[in-house]
């Protein structure tokens, strides 16, 4: 960041993690306030291009996606570009923690949620970023602020991060869905994926509940209630298994 020396006028550059500092022109001893000035800063990528599809795969492996979508989807485009984030440093029993919220409006789901990864980070330059776009920040610091209900004068400083993320295209069964995959730590936020149905897994469900209530009403016996839960529970696990396997 860029500070002005108030014994002799001069302007210079000093990193913004720096409290105290001293003029390179005159020598002067400085404290450095950043409050009220907004630091830009970015974090570079430690994830290639070539490693991101593995993270968006892991994902559609997951429990939330179709199954199969992980071998089936076709990834059709990868494209690394810097999203922008409000950070505020909010000082809470004497530890200084970042409260992110995005500075851009975006259908990611998760960018709400965000913690900043650790990683490398460097003061904002256009240099830096080579041919990857920069989105600019859309939404004002005031309203980030009030989204995440932060008292202006518990804010120690106010920083932007643009943090590297890959935006990534793919289709699946003729329909196509997009997603995002943070060149940091690897986490992913879709925009959109084909999800799991919910209807089977409620039909499991109801069979069970049907299957249990009738044993509960013929039993009497807890013993035997007990064993013969037991008994029917397996052949039920076994379909909710092989449900989980082919939706």
């Amino acid at each position: 960041m860029i500070i002005r020396c108030s014994q002799c006028g001069a302007n210079f550059e000093a990193s913004a993690e720096l409290r105290l500092t001293r003029c390179p022109f005159c020598d002067t001893a400085l404290a450095i306030d950043t409050r009220g000035s907004i630091i830009r800063e970015m974090m570079l990528p430690t994830i290639s291009a070539e490693e991101a599809p593995h993270h968006l795969r892991r994902f559609m492996a997951g429990t939330e996606t179709v199954a199969g979508l992980d071998r089936e989807a076709e990834i059709e485009s990868i494209r690394l570009e810097y999203f922008p984030f409000w950070a505020f440093s909010v000082r809470r029993e004497g530890e200084e923690n970042l409260i992110l919220s995005p500075a851009a409006p975006s259908s990611l789901q998760g960018l709400q949620r965000l913690i900043l990864p650790p990683g490398e980070t460097r003061g904002f330059s256009q240099e830096l970023s080579g041919d990857a776009p920069i989105v600019e920040a859309e939404i004002p610091v005031d309203t980030a602020r009030k989204w995440l209900k932060l008292e202006e004068d518990g804010i120690d400083r106010v920083l932007l991060y643009h943090l590297p993320i890959y935006r990534m295209s793919y289709s699946w069964k003729g329909r196509h869905w997009q997603a995002a995959v943070d060149a940091v730590s690897g986490r992913v936020f879709p925009a959109s994926f084909p999800a799991k149905a919910e209807a089977p897994f409620y039909g499991v469900a109801a069979l069970a509940l049907i299957v249990f209530g009738i044993e509960g009403f013929i039993f009497s016996n807890l013993f035997v209630k007990a064993g013969v839960y037991l008994i029917s529970s397996i052949p039920i696990i076994a379909v909710a298994w092989l449900v989980s396997r082919k939706v």
